[in-house]
């Protein structure tokens, strides 16, 4: 399997998935926290995949993009946790 940039514009399809459900008021019930950490993994994980993919601009823009899934995802779970901003 030599095609990372595959996997990583899943992973961060997956994520763009989930965040919209959630912003829309989706009910995940019983499966919100696992909702919520495959919403901070999935970027993580394309992280990884972006950075193993073939050389050229298509890895380091997939990178970036799921390096700011990443971020926002964090940054709101550490709102929601209350320590966010005062």
């Amino acid at each position: 399997m030599k095609n990372y940039n595959v996997l990583s514009t899943i992973c961060l399809g997956v994520f763009i998935i989930l965040f919209s459900m959630m912003i829309n008021g989706f009910s995940f019930g019983s499966l919100g926290k696992i909702a919520i950490i495959s919403m901070f993994l999935f970027p993580l994980l394309g992280v990884i995949f972006g950075i193993k993919g073939k050389k050229g601009v298509g890895k380091w823009l997939l990178s970036l993009l799921n390096v700011i899934a990443l971020i926002t995802i964090g940054y709101l779970l550490l709102l929601g946790f209350g320590m966010g901003e005062a």
